[in-house]
């Protein structure tokens, strides 16, 4: 920045005009005094005391003018700084250095509004994007506030946004230093935080968004083990085939004894691993997708009769929605299976049917012996099950999963034994 200095830059402008005033006061006072001696005439002294009287009050004017004009440039300067560029000054000169200084005032205040108004445009523009993304994003003031958030803001704290506003960072659980983190471990697992900054009104905010890691990594779990299934299922259907067709066709051969009774054990075994293999295939299919409406009350009178020994219970039943009937079937059956199988006595397993932040929920609690180890749940071929394939969850999570939902198993909430799966999927209205 290159500073240039006026011999006398200590001096103000209001003090040099006004030393320059009184000079010319004083110095016009005694050119009177002086053409009044010399003069005589009484007239000639009236005259020249009110010439003087005129010439300072015009001088004073002049003064008064030119401050009053740096007065209103620097209000029109304050105005600017403030972002507010509507004030514009009037110009005390039509000609001459201030008129141009006047003059490039409005200008650089035109360039800055237009600016300004370019920049809120992209901003508007911002906001809405964010507004439309389905993923949670936070935006934080210079004081580390929450200043705004789009909707899903709900899905990962419980609640809008708006009643959160002001809120700091580590009431929400975050830690900014040294990187931005979530506080809580299981959270921290789970999502991933991506943070920048920007500039708005002349502070800094900080806008943070929320990836759930979670998915991906389960996306890539799923995916290795479906490519373990194929391998292993090419492999074993080219075993068994040739086992089966062998044991058929010596079966016909042998008279009955210990040794067809065998033969026939052998083919049991080998029907019930190939259908085994079979069921696991069933992970790498793609799902058709195919939502109609439906009705709770509807859906659970088709439920309970598969299991009337089991007395299933049931609330919510008057609540109508969009969903694949068949594959909300499917997952249904194995989950309430699961609580028979869990223990839960006859008239304990509860389904339950709610809208909720614009999801359907569908819960089904049991009152069986509860959840052993929460972290194996969904491990294909992990089960606690002596008769246990390792099978049901899994697949139960993977048709929830393209159904674009999730799936989850917890302790109840209660404080009474057993556990609770419960089922989201997006909300349709049609």
């Amino acid at each position: 920045m290159v500073s240039i200095n006026n011999r006398g830059s200590g001096a103000s402008l209001e003090r040099h005009s006004l030393w320059h005033c009184f000079a010319l006061l004083f110095c016009s006072l005694a050119a009177v005094v002086l053409a009044g001696l010399w003069f005589s005439q009484w007239w000639l002294w009236l005259l020249l005391s009110a010439a003087w009287l005129l010439l300072n009050k015009w001088q004073f004017a002049r003064r008064k003018q030119m401050l009053a004009a740096f007065n209103r440039a620097s209000v029109q300067l304050e105005a600017m700084h403030n972002q507010d560029y509507s004030l514009q000054a009037k110009a005390a000169y039509q000609s001459g250095i201030a008129a141009i200084f006047q003059q490039q005032l409005h200008q650089l205040s035109s360039v800055l509004q237009q600016r300004k108004s370019f920049f809120d445009e992209q901003q508007f523009l911002l906001y809405r994007l964010i507004d439309q993304l389905n993923t949670p994003i936070l935006v934080f003031d210079h004081k580390l506030q929450l200043s705004y958030a789009n909707n899903e803001f709900q899905s990962l704290f419980g609640q809008p946004w708006q009643g959160m506003r002001k809120a700091s960072a580590e009431l929400l659980g975050l830690c900014s230093e040294p990187q931005w983190h979530f506080a809580d471990t299981e959270r921290q697992r789970q999502w991933q935080i991506r943070h920048s900054r920007f500039m708005d009104q002349g502070q800094r905010h900080q806008l943070l968004v929320f990836i759930n890691i979670q998915a991906a990594l389960r996306d890539t779990e799923l995916a290795a083990w479906q490519q373990l299934i194929r391998v292993l299922s090419h492999e074993i259907r080219n075993s068994l085939t040739p086992v089966l067709a062998l044991s058929e066709h010596l079966q016909h051969k042998l008279a009955p004894g210990r040794e067809q009774d065998a033969l026939n054990v052998i083919r049991q075994r080998s029907q019930h691993l190939q259908d085994f293999v079979s069921r696991y295939s069933e992970l790498n299919k793609p799902l058709s997708i195919n939502l109609q409406p439906l009705c709770a009350a509807d859906l659970f009178a088709v439920l309970q009769p598969l299991f009337s020994d089991a007395a299933l219970q049931a609330s919510g039943l008057s609540l109508q929605f969009y969903a694949d009937a068949t594959l909300l079937q499917q997952v249904l059956i194995n989950l309430i299976k699961n609580a028979i199988e869990a223990g839960s006595p006859p008239g304990t397993v509860l389904l339950h049917f709610a809208r909720q932040h614009n999801q359907l929920q569908i819960s089904v609690s049991d009152l069986g012996h509860g959840i052993s180890n929460a972290r194996d749940l969904f491990v294909p071929f992990y089960t606690t099950k002596a008769q246990g394939q390792g099978i049901g969850l899994q697949l139960c999570r993977n048709i929830v999963h393209q159904l674009s939902g999730e799936l989850s198993l917890s302790p109840r909430s209660d404080g009474q034994p057993g556990c609770s799966a419960t089922i989201s999927l997006p909300w349709h209205n049609s």
